[in-house]
């Protein structure tokens, strides 16, 4: 290859890392404390704090620099992570089949379901780069950088979301007394008709504004309305000011909430969320255009949190929390200090040897490894790589594996000047036979590393990630940077003798 088109090679290849590892850089050093705050509301807490179209754009502006930025994860700035079980016998129950009949793909089919329900769940809270992953057959791992509020994040996350409307049974309701109740508990079950089902209202509110569960009622067991006929939910307000969820129903529903509406003036309709009776209104008149109101004593948070349940719709699966995580936010600090401490004693022991050992081959060895690190990161930024301790430790065994090159190239013209008096021909030469070792070397390093990135998961696959590209970019590092600025010491006449590049 002629120096000239190296060259141009290296020009190109810098400016596409630099277009890549702009956001990063913008993101990080350029962008306040407090706007990085902002970035993590969510498109309904914005309205509801009454911010202007324009600032609603700008933070959506930010949030889109944050997700082509390099994030922190878990380990490195707090969070929340999750552990999920499905269950299986339920959902196979609802279908008239037992667990053990359920097929691979069918069991596959419903997790990315569920996957895709959590995801479009949680994306709307505003934290940067969720991690949703399957970990097995039956459990999903849910990983939240930055998130500060687990009682609110597991509320949803533990929420089937199963909206129905049911008719309430007054008749049967009204004949419930306090005999048949147990510390709180119906028991008298032979008070709950055929046609019925027992449930109770959640509209009260404990002294730490957890919902509790209140009176039974009765309600006919058959739905007059599915809530898969819901298409849009938001946040509302009353007319005396209180928070309400607004909903909208497609044209089938908004038909079928009409005809139950105008055969049932003056009952009582149940608005149903996973078996808790939110509130039961009184049908007044028949009610057309598939527009109602669910009102329910909800703070913002809630009504926000309702309003997302209901617009995802119901989870395909049920799931329980079998791991609970909570990172803090000094302990992420920590971890960063600790792991950037790490990175830079790395970097300065190698940067050291290179140069007591090689002289002035060790200082352009020395450039091109902190060369090497600012690339990797500019290659992981198009990637919405989410960085981790794991992934640090990639980039310091990349560090290493950096020099390893370039010790390769040296030790080889340093051979070559045992047989050669020119310095030029020597180093032309030594790169051209030490190509061949690298390559080799480096290529069973690249495919380990590819096989974690496919089959690895969570820190295996940071690592692999990390390691894969850093080697590739070694490569250009060696094969293009370095010898470049070689072969323009030469052609400019700076070096004439091997012991100014070597002792």
């Amino acid at each position: 290859m002629s120096h000239n088109l190296r060259l141009a090679f290296i020009i190109i290849g810098l400016a596409i890392m630099a277009w890549f590892i702009t956001p990063t850089v913008r993101w990080y050093f350029f962008t306040s404390e407090d706007k990085k705050e902002e970035s993590n509301l969510s498109l309904d807490e914005m309205i509801a704090k009454g911010y202007t179209k324009e600032q609603i754009d700008d933070i959506q502006a930010l949030k889109r620099l944050r997700s082509e930025s390099v994030n922190m994860g878990l380990d490195l700035q707090g969070g929340i992570r999750i552990v999920l079980q499905a269950d299986f016998e339920e959902y196979a129950a609802r279908l008239d089949r037992t667990a053990s009949s359920l097929t691979a793909e069918e069991k596959n089919d419903a997790m990315d379901r569920l996957i895709s329900r959590l995801r479009g769940r949680i994306d709307q809270f505003g934290v940067s780069e969720v991690g949703i992953r399957k970990q097995g057959e039956d459990r999903v791992v849910v990983e939240l950088p930055g998130a500060r509020d687990p009682d609110r994040i597991k509320s949803v996350v533990l929420s089937q979301g199963a909206l129905t409307f049911n008719l309430v049974d007054e008749q049967a309701t009204a004949a419930l007394t306090t005999n048949d109740m147990l510390m709180g508990v119906f028991t008298n079950m032979a008070k709950v008709p055929e046609y019925g089902k027992l449930l109770y209202f959640y509209s009260e509110k404990d002294d730490f504004g957890r919902r509790i569960r209140g009176a039974p009622v009765i309600v006919n067991k058959e739905p007059s309305l599915e809530g898969s006929s819901l298409v849009n939910a938001q946040v509302g307000g009353g007319q005396f000011g209180e928070v309400t969820v607004e909903f909208e129903l497609n044209n089938e529903g908004s038909e079928q909430f009409a005809l139950v509406t105008a055969q049932n003036v003056n009952r009582m309709l149940a608005i149903v969320l996973d078996d808790k009776v939110i509130s039961a209104p009184n049908i007044n008149d028949e009610i057309r255009g598939g527009r109602g109101v669910i009102t329910g004593r909800f703070t913002l948070e809630e009504a926000q949190d309702l309003a997302r349940i209901l617009k995802e719709g119901a989870l395909p699966l049920n799931v329980s929390i079998v791991e609970e995580e909570v990172v803090g936010q000094s302990i992420g600090a920590d971890s960063v200090k600790a792991g950037a401490t790490a990175l830079l004693m790395a970097a300065i022991l190698v940067g050291l040897f290179m140069i007591i050992v090689y002289r002035l081959s060790g200082v352009l060895a020395t450039i091109a490894m902190l060369v090497n690190v600012i690339l990797i990161i500019a290659v992981l930024s198009p990637l919405r790589f989410t960085l981790t301790l794991p992934g640090i430790a990639g980039l310091i065994l990349t560090i290493g594996m950096a020099v390893d090159a370039n010790v390769i190239i040296f030790e080889r013209i340093k051979d070559e000047l045992k047989i050669k008096s020119n310095v030029a021909d020597a180093i032309i030469s030594g790169y051209d036979r030490a190509f061949a070792t690298i390559f080799d070397s480096n290529i069973t390093t690249i495919i380990v590393a590819l096989i974690l990135w496919i089959f690895g998961s969570g820190p295996v696959q940071g690592f692999a990630i990390t390691l894969f590209f850093g080697i590739l970019i070694n490569l250009f590092t060696a094969v293009f940077i370095t010898r470049y600025i070689y072969e323009e010491l030469i052609r400019t006449k700076m070096v004439k003798k091997a012991g100014f590049f070597f002792i």
